[in-house]
This record gives C-alpha cells, sequence and structure tokens, in this order.
C-alpha cells in the first residue's frame, strides 16, 4: 500500500513539473510572438510614413494632391502633350481643297438645263485663316439661257491672342441677267469669336468697304458700303458638317438701300479614302435697288457630288 502511495504522488509530482514546463514554454511563444507582431507593427508605421513623404514630395513636382493610404498608389503619369503641327513654310503650301458638281435637266415636253460647278480652298495656321472660291451656276429652258452667274472670292483672317480678330476680303461677280454685269468689291474690319469650340464655329463681323458697278447698265461709281456679319459653322459628326453665313452691305450713299447674301449648306462625306462627298444647299442674293426691270432676289439651290484633294 505504502508503495502504491508513494508510486502515485510521484507520478503527480512529474504532472505538475510538466505541466509548469509546458506552462512556461507556452508563456515564452506567445511573449515571442507578441514582440515579433509590435516589430512588424512599427516596421509598417515606419513605411507608410515614408510612403507618405514620398507622396507629399511627389506631389510638389506634379501638382497633385498627396493622399493619405495604407495601399501604395501607382505614380502618377504626366499628361502627353499634344506636339502642335507646324505652319507651312510658304504661302501655297497647307491648302485644302475641294470641288463640287452638280447638274439637273430635262427633256421631252419641257427643255431644261442647269448647272453648277465651284471650287473652294481653305488654310488654316496659328496666326491666319484663309478662304477661297471659285462658283459658276449655268441654266437655260427651251433652249434661251436664263442663268449665268460667276464669282471669285477670297478671304483672310489676321488671328489675335484673344477671342477678335482682324479680316479684309474682296469678290468679284458675273451676271448676264443684272442690270449689270461685273461687280468687284471689297471690305475690312473686324471679327470676334462669339462660339467657338470642336464641335461648332460662330463668328461675327463688322467693317467698312465699297463696291463698283460696270458693264450692261452699270452706275460705274465707287459706293461705300458697311458689313455686318455671321458665319457658323457646326458639326453634326464626324461626316457630316453644315455652314451657314449671312452678310449685308448697308450702303452708305443712299440710306436705307443695301445688298444681302444669305447662304447655308451640308457637306456629307461618303467615301473618306477617295474624298468623295454629297453636298446640297442654297445662296440668296438681295438688292433693294438691282434697277428697273430686274427683280430683288436671286436664289440658287443645288445637290451635288464632290471631291476633297
Amino acid at each position: 500500500m505504502k508503495n502504491a502511495h508513494r508510486i502515485r504522488l510521484t507520478t503527480t509530482m512529474l504532472a505538475i513539473a510538466a505541466g509548469s514546463m509546458i506552462s512556461s514554454a507556452a508563456i515564452a511563444d506567445e511573449t515571442d510572438a507578441l514582440a515579433r507582431l509590435e516589430a512588424a507593427r512599427q516596421a509598417f508605421e515606419t513605411a507608410r510614413a515614408e510612403l507618405i513623404a514620398a507622396q507629399e514630395e511627389a506631389a510638389q513636382y506634379n501638382g497633385v494632391e498627396a493622399t493619405d493610404t495604407s495601399v501604395p498608389a501607382a505614380p502618377a503619369q504626366p499628361e502627353a502633350e499634344e506636339t502642335p503641327i507646324p505652319d507651312p513654310t510658304s504661302w501655297q503650301d497647307g491648302w485644302e481643297f475641294s470641288a463640287v458638281v452638280g447638274l439637273n435637266g430635262a427633256t421631252g415636253n419641257n427643255e431644261n438645263f442647269s448647272a453648277r460647278a465651284e471650287i473652294s480652298g481653305e488654310r488654316f495656321t496659328s496666326k491666319y485663316e484663309t478662304t477661297a472660291g471659285l462658283s459658276y451656276v449655268y441654266g437655260n429652258s427651251a433652249g434661251t439661257v436664263n442663268t449665268s452667274h460667276g464669282e471669285a472670292h477670297i478671304r483672310n483672317d489676321w488671328l489675335t491672342d484673344s477671342k477678335w480678330r482682324y479680316f479684309a476680303q474682296g469678290k468679284y461677280e458675273y451676271d448676264e441677267f443684272q442690270a449689270w454685269n461685273h461687280r468687284l468689291s471689297v471690305a475690312g474690319g473686324v471679327g470676334y469669336e462669339i462660339i467657338k469650340d470642336d464641335k461648332q464655329t460662330l463668328i461675327g463681323r463688322a467693317g467698312l468697304g465699297a463696291s463698283y458697278e460696270f458693264g450692261g447698265n452699270g452706275d460705274e461709281e465707287i459706293v461705300p458700303e458697311g458689313l455686318l456679319g455671321l458665319d457658323w459653322d457646326y458639326k453634326f459628326s464626324e461626316n457630316t458638317t453644315f455652314k451657314a453665313s449671312t452678310t449685308i452691305f448697308p450702303s452708305f450713299d443712299d440710306a436705307g438701300e443695301f445688298r444681302m447674301v444669305n447662304s447655308a449648306g451640308v457637306e456629307v462625306v461618303m467615301d473618306k479614302e477617295r474624298g468623295m462627298t454629297l453636298n446640297t444647299g442654297f445662296e440668296h442674293r438681295h438688292d433693294s435697288m438691282p434697277g428697273a426691270g430686274i427683280k430683288k432676289n436671286d436664289l440658287d439651290y443645288y445637290m451635288g457630288l464632290g471631291w476633297k484633294f
């Protein structure tokens, strides 16, 4: 019995000793783990502080606000700057031209034929905007000519660093069915960009000029005139553009008398690779004092195919 009691006592003491050793080892392991966790936390805080300091330093160069975040952010990439297109080195360079031809006709009980041909060009640089054109309209009915009108024009705009611009323009007109056969007109003044963005441009114009009519029953006198006008371009889509303009020329010789030209047209690109377009529009000309037996209004409307080159 005594031996049995000794054995149980010894076993109990060994168990208590083993438990103490295990508890001590566990406490040591837990203490070590806590120490490693604290060291990792301190390293993380140090890394985050360095990240914030680096972002603040980068903000001084990139112009962006530093963000306090625990997740490293991708470095800011500078925006790519568009390389400006260099201006043409000579006045002959940099032009874009387009030609439009339209035909209408009838035969049988009625004999009618009309045609319109036009070529126009534009040249845009950082300092100038130049437009020019040449057109002719012809028509006959039952073998008798009833329309014969042609014109050539050019206008140059001098651009400034503001919305203001300066312009000068000239035009020659031929018309077989007016009191005059030939008319020359010039004008110059200022323009203002009322609207100008990627989709549309609206420019108002005001200036002074003069006209001279000769041939036929033309007065052959220089008539001083004013100029008030609006030019509007609107891009419906990448392939469809609308253009319209209205210009009034009040006479300084005869109060209340004036000339006016209105036009509008739509161009639709049908084949971009070949430069083929479909064009339609009209031109209205009004003269408050056209001469004896001459109507005050002329209206030309057209539809035709065009080519850009």
